[in-house]
């Protein structure tokens, strides 16, 4: 495994800071203290809220103070040390990578928890899930070296416009380090904005839906049906009805989150990434107090989590506790195959759920249907339906 060009810089120059100050051993320490003094290093700290200046003068102050030296001889390399180059090149090679990148190393330093390294870091404020974050998904164009514009598309719906305002910044930093805005949409939110199709008809089965979750126990629905018979469009119903507050006073001012499994298994290429993501999510809706977890295609969290990243610990098992306690509702979403093949083997996880048919809607069902959803793609493009064609389609 080959370490990138600016690794090598880093560590060369920890060894030779080590030598200069005549150390006994080449630390975690070191390292860090090299690598502040590279730009890339000092913008990736300081997009995860910290002061890269701050923790290089308290780094500075312990390689002074606590670190023995000796008159004569080179540095050793200290277990700390090698441990987080090794831990690296693993991390690299598990990820099919053909180098170990500056990024690489900073993670492996942050998870030698043991170390004053580590504890310098966490001390600044910064945690690992804002960190990997930060590492895979890249800085922001104005930080990031400029022959390295281009090479990823902007998003402007997503991407805030720089103003150079420091509370701009700071926003947009929160925003990033939010675990429900990266792995989440609040459809409650969306309803409110009025983005969502409006539900016509299947009333009773969120009337039922409604009921099984103002229970006082296992008030976690979910809906069970063939693809593309509703079972989505009932859940956003639900938003719909909590944004217009017209739902049970048990239900006012929840709100929906619908979770994004595509943007928390995408990137985890270090052990325990999808854990950690997968924690913060759940941590984030506990304190909500008023949030409802929809997860569409349920049964694939059961597994979730045991190849991704190298994680040991499948997304269900991290559900099952806040489901236990009735910290948090739950809706969920599958076909009748995938529930009884994946899903309803997990029966500690099956039992906190109340299975809800989503049918097919009948011919009659289907016509109200179309003809509530008739003057939307009538204005989309520019036609007109008459209730005959609606009835012949």
């Amino acid at each position: 495994m080959n370490l990138s060009q600016e690794v090598n810089e880093i560590l060369s120059n920890a060894y030779q800071e080590a030598r200069q100050r005549k150390h006994e051993y080449l630390t975690p320490e070191h390292v860090l203290y090299a690598a502040l003094h590279f730009e890339y290093t000092r913008d990736v700290i300081s997009e995860c809220g910290a002061d890269p200046d701050e923790i290089r003068a308290h780094v500075d102050d312990h390689l002074k103070e606590n670190v023995p030296t000796v008159h004569r001889g080179d540095p050793q390399q200290s277990l700390g040390f090698q441990n987080i180059v090794e831990r690296a090149i693993f991390h690299c090679e598990s990820a099919g990578k053909e180098e170990v990148a500056v990024g690489d190393i900073l993670v492996s330093l942050f998870d030698e928890e043991q170390s004053f390294g580590a504890y310098f870091l966490k001390r600044a404020g910064i945690k690992r899930l804002a960190l990997l974050e930060v590492i895979s998904h890249g800085l922001p164009q104005s930080e990031q070296d400029p022959d390295t514009f281009g090479e990823e598309e902007d998003d402007e719906d997503e991407q805030p416009i720089a103003t150079g305002d420091p509370s701009d910044e700071k926003r947009s930093r929160k925003r990033r380090n939010d675990p429900l805005e990266q792995f989440t949409t609040d459809l409650t939110e969306v309803a409110r904005k009025g983005r969502l199709e409006p539900l016509v008809g299947r009333q009773d089965i969120l009337e039922r839906t409604i009921q099984v979750l103002c229970r006082r126990l296992k008030n976690n629905p979910v809906h069970l049906g063939e693809p593309g018979v509703g079972k989505t469009a009932i859940t956003e119903g639900l938003a719909q009805r909590i944004a217009a507050d017209d739902v049970p006073d048990v239900l006012k001012g929840f709100r929906v989150f619908a979770l994004d499994m595509g943007a928390i298994m995408a990137g985890t290429r270090y052990r325990g990434d999808f854990e950690e993501r997968m924690k913060a999510v759940m941590k984030r809706l506990e304190s909500e107090e008023r949030a409802i977890l929809f997860i569409d295609e349920i049964h694939t969290i059961v597994g979730a989590g045991g190849t991704a990243g190298g994680g040991s610990i499948e997304a269900s098992n991290l559900l099952k506790p806040a489901l236990a306690a009735g910290r948090l509702r739950c809706i969920g979403a599958t076909t009748h195959d995938e529930y009884r093949r994946y899903f309803e083997r997990d029966r500690a996880l099956s039992r906190r759920f109340q299975k809800i048919d989503v049918p097919e809607p009948s011919v009659g069902e289907t016509v109200e249907i179309l003809k509530g959803l008739k003057s939307r793609y009538e204005a989309f493009h520019n036609v007109r339906y008459s209730d005959e064609a609606l009835e012949l389609a």
